[in-house]
């Protein structure tokens, strides 16, 4: 049964010429948030954006970037983010991640869940995610 858990969080999810790889969320409480990481590859060619997120798991779903200024990491929520054509955006820990704000339940590593991300020009991909320590 792990197995399938870890192989879930690590499948690709394609979506006109959009791929999602090496899904995964950390661990949270409820009422507290938590983030999502995975590697997003645009092979269409053409610029796209991700433009927001939705998940039934939390109050809001946002875009941020964060990064070390003054010697202090800061986290700043972003209006879009740029997928340049035939380039991949990592979202990891210190970067780009989708934030979930206001958890609606705990979240413990093995559980599963979903996040749907949203493009200005590609469909919607729903991400299958799986819950881990960094």
């Amino acid at each position: 049964l792990l197995a399938i858990i870890v192989l879930s969080g690590c499948g690709q999810k394609d979506t006109d010429g959009l791929s999602v790889e090496d899904v995964w969320a950390r661990p949270g409480l409820a009422e507290g948030n938590s983030a999502v990481f995975f590697v997003l590859s645009n092979d269409t060619g053409a610029d796209d954006r991700l433009i927001s997120g939705s998940s039934d798991l939390a109050e809001a779903v946002e875009l941020h970037k964060s990064s070390m200024v003054d010697g202090k990491m800061k986290m700043e929520m972003q209006q879009f983010i740029l997928l340049p054509g035939d380039d991949q955006v990592v979202f990891k820990p210190g970067d780009f991640h989708v934030m979930l704000i206001g958890l609606h339940d705990d979240l413990a590593v093995g559980d599963l869940f979903e996040v749907t991300l949203v493009f200005e020009s590609a469909e919607d991909i729903v991400l299958d995610v799986v819950v881990r320590e960094p």
